[in-house]
């Protein structure tokens, strides 16, 4: 497979999952609030946060490590070095398991008492324990297949996971939520684990069939191009920066909870309508505006291996044109989205999750849209230029910044909930604009404004559409919503392929479905 395929390959493959199983947690998300309600997903938003500290320690940055230390080895074709790469990570994950796991369990009183602000969410916590032995192990495979630019067991492995995930929530939740909201809310994450763990098991047998180095190097010779200490110190000089930025996140991440929580009750809310209202912005809200991630992602998760192995050859210009993909490809995806989340952010969430409340929250949020999504493919870049610490700093920033300006506007009485909404947005913009910037220091990148122009112009055009409907329905009920949506994107992609953005020779490159898009573009008026 040549590498201008691999990427393209990688990335469709990863994005088409990622729809499905996106799809798939929406689906997911609705049952669950259906069933326990804002309140309900406020508990299982208050202990999520903790397992991201946890896992944070545990897996560290080893995943982007091994991805990008396993493309450079085959490159080299170093099969002793890939073997030593996976030797320790599996090692350092192992132990660091066997801790956290055991910490965990030993300071769940602790927890109890002085973390969790609502203690209907103590049962969830004691569910989610396993997870951190489960998702450690299922890190390291997933980075190998990364690195390979395998992505197929990926994708197959992330709809399984939420497939059974699906299947948990919907036998255990509905049983429990009779019993107590703190037991169905423990019954999702117990969907989380069950999922997880099939998801862990099909990537060993993937391993087993396709991963091997045997077969993934079987003409390799038997020794390496580097001493053990210098393959250790490259784990280290990648992982340590990683791993920080993510400890930084993470804890900035948990803390939001507790200072949202706290920010509301001093705005004069009570525990429990604090607790519905984190729900709604963490729970539903965030999960509609990162719906774009599916396709951005999966862009970012490809770039890491993939520079790495340009600047591994020496081919810096293979870098210019990831970027200038990455961005053409985040526009196309980011700029109608932020557009139609923004026009229609309090009915799309009536029709999604039946909850008033949620529709204000995300149209504060919504604009910066397009900005959020560029973040994980510059994020990649950075990582694959050996930049961790870079992009490191420029989260951290805005990480802090979101926490400051949480408790200075959210404990505002006139702005509760909007407050932390304006605070993200705020963070958001921050945080894009220095990892571009971060970006172009290092590589001189090459924006297509042309096709930028184009598509923005392509999004007015939908934007006009939307606008007219509007005159219409008002406030369209579901059906109205989504003939809307459709009609709307229909005429995006008409006006794209009539301002040849996208044209017959550039999707017939995508793997599989390529030609029978090129088909569809040649027909549209104008389109070459």
């Amino acid at each position: 497979m040549s590498q201008h395929r691999s990427f393209f390959h990688g990335a469709f493959v990863l994005m088409a999952a990622s729809l499905v199983t996106r799809v798939m947690g929406f689906a997911y998300r609705i049952v669950l609030t259906r069933l326990i309600g804002a309140a309900g997903m406020g508990l299982f938003q208050m202990v999520s946060p903790l397992l991201s500290l946890v896992l944070t320690f545990v897996i560290a940055g080893l995943p982007v490590a091994i991805s990008k230390l396993v493309a450079e080895a085959l490159v080299q074709q170093d099969r002793v070095r890939v073997q030593r790469i996976l030797r320790v990570s599996a090692i350092v994950i192992a132990v660091m398991s066997a801790i956290f796991t055991g910490l965990m369990w030993l300071l769940r009183g602790l927890v109890e008492r002085h973390w969790l602000t609502d203690p209907r969410a103590y049962p969830t916590y004691l569910v989610m324990i396993p997870l951190v032995s489960i998702i450690g192990i299922s890190s390291i495979l997933r980075g190998y297949f990364q690195g390979l630019q395998d992505m197929a067991p990926l994708a197959w492995s992330a709809i399984l996971e939420q497939t059974l995930r699906i299947g948990s929530i919907w036998v255990l939740a509905s049983y429990l939520v009779h019993y107590s909201l703190a037991y169905a809310t423990a019954a999702a994450m117990v969907g989380q684990v069950i999922g997880e763990l099939g998801g862990l098991l099909f990537l060993w047998l993937q391993y087993r069939r396709r991963g091997k180095l045997s077969l993934v190097l079987p003409d390799a010779p038997a020794r390496s191009l580097e001493k053990p200490r210098q393959t250790l110190a490259a784990i280290v000089e990648i992982a340590a920066p990683v791993t920080l930025s993510r400890l930084i996140g993470s804890l900035i991440y948990a803390l939001e909870p507790v200072l949202v929580t706290r920010a509301l009750l001093t705005a004069g809310l009570s525990v429990s309508t604090a607790t519905a209202l984190y729900g709604q912005y963490g729970g539903m809200a965030i999960p509609l505006l990162v719906f774009p991630t599916v396709f951005t992602g999966s862009l970012a998760v490809n770039l890491v291996p993939s520079v790495s192995e340009a600047i591994a050859g020496n081919q810096e210009q293979r870098v210019k044109a990831r970027f200038s993909q990455s961005w053409t490809a985040t526009a196309m995806v980011g700029i109608p989205t932020s557009i139609l989340l923004t026009f229609y952010a309090d009915p799309l969430a009536r029709a999604v999750f039946g909850i008033h409340g949620v529709g204000p929250i995300l149209s504060v949020m919504a604009p910066a849209g397009f900005l959020l999504y560029l973040e994980g493919p510059l994020m990649g870049i950075l990582q694959g230029l050996n930049h961790a610490g870079i992009a490191m700093r420029n989260s951290i920033i805005g990480g802090i910044l979101r926490l400051g300006l949480i408790v200075l506007l959210a404990s505002r009485p006139h702005l509760g909930i909007l407050g932390v909404a304006w605070a993200s947005t705020v963070s958001i913009c921050v945080t894009a604009g220095l990892q571009l910037r971060s970006v172009k220091k290092f590589v001189s990148v090459h924006i297509s404004w042309r096709d930028t122009w184009r598509i923005l112009a392509a999004s007015a055009g939908m934007l006009l559409l939307l606008l007219a409907l509007s005159l219409i329905h008002s406030n369209p009920n579901p059906w109205q919503l989504l003939f809307a949506v459709a009609a709307g994107l229909l005429i995006y992609f008409i006006l794209l392929c009539s301002l040849h953005v996208l044209t017959t020779r550039r999707v017939y490159r995508i793997p599989r479905i390529g030609p029978i898009l090129a088909q569809i573009v040649s027909a549209m008026p104008f389109a070459i």
